[in-house]
């Protein structure tokens, strides 16, 4: 067992070894893959729940991610942790991200700005992040608004217009 152990670990440090020497020799290719890596598990905290073994070991890896000072992926390991909350709180997104949301969030863009039409034609633009519930829109509005109580923001809903008006249904705040 002793010389099995010993020869694993010896495979190990060579592993890391030729890992290391791959990404000194392209470290515009290790940092590219690296990158598309972190966006690959923003989209994935974003739509799917972790099994409840996973959950507290990746909760932690992302938040020494996130915290830690000069870290790479600092910003998007914070996103990941945050993206990984709201879908155990409110469940993962239920309709799956177009081509072109694909595209951007693999190019490193994870927000947009939508537009609010309100009654006598005012517009408001909120930014939407990919694991933005309604509820979150609908509070930033009445802030907006100057709507600070929970009881006056319980009174608003955000209904979803499509096809010219066409198809109206109201957004649940979850």
């Amino acid at each position: 067992l002793k010389v099995w152990h010993q020869s694993e670990m010896n495979f190990k440090k060579i592993e890391f070894l030729l890992l290391e020497k791959s990404c000194r020799c392209s470290p515009v290719l290790c940092s590219d893959s690296c990158q598309r890596g972190w966006r690959l598990l923003y989209i994935l905290t974003a739509f799917h729940r972790c099994s409840e073994v996973l959950k507290p070991f990746l909760l932690k890896y992302l938040q020494q991610a996130s915290r830690s000072t000069g870290a790479q992926y600092q910003g998007i390991a914070k996103a990941c942790e945050q993206n990984l909350k709201k879908t155990f709180q409110h469940g993962g997104r239920l309709v799956p991200p177009s081509s072109m949301e694909l595209k951007a969030m693999m190019a490193g863009r994870s927000s947009k700005r939508q537009l609010f039409l309100f009654p006598g034609g005012i517009e408001r633009h909120v930014k939407i992040k990919t694991c933005t519930v309604a509820l979150e829109a609908v509070e930033e509005l009445c802030y907006e608004m100057g709507l600070h109580r929970l009881e006056a923001m319980e009174e608003y809903a955000i209904f979803l217009v499509t096809n010219r008006g066409a198809l109206i249904q109201i957004l649940p705040q979850t």
